[in-house]
């Protein structure tokens, strides 16, 4: 019995630490109606500021890279051929809009494959 509950432990921790768009989704809508001044302070300078025509205040985050796929040929797993080759291409767009009479972050959006970030616990900040 103790080694049943030891395992699936084992793979509670694993999984809680697999980054996904949910975890992403938790780590940024967290800052929906707090300070933007702290939002700044933890994320650093945006990669764009925009003052909207409503006089709301847009930050925009990005980040993007290419990953490069080795090719593998022969040997055990592909005896009979090439496999891999090619790039790919990850990317994320975060977007604060803040209120600059309030300083309050008043919304929060992002879009990208890369959107991605370790599911945490309720109870763990």
């Amino acid at each position: 019995m103790k080694t049943r509950l030891g395992a699936l432990l084992i793979i509670a921790g694993l999984l809680a630490g697999c980054a996904t768009q949910q975890g992403y989704s938790q780590k940024v809508m967290r800052w929906q109606g707090r300070d933007v001044n702290e939002m700044l302070a933890t994320w650093g300078a945006p990669s764009k500021q925009l003052t909207m025509p409503n006089g709301n205040i847009l930050y925009t985050y990005r980040s993007a890279y290419n990953e490069q796929i080795p090719i593998q040929g022969g040997g055990f797993y592909y005896p009979w051929g090439v496999s891999g080759g090619g790039s790919t291409h990850y990317s994320c767009t975060t977007n604060f809009v803040a209120d600059p009479q309030s300083h309050t972050i008043i919304s929060v959006s992002f879009d990208g494959n890369d959107c991605v970030a370790p599911v945490s616990s309720p109870d763990i900040g």
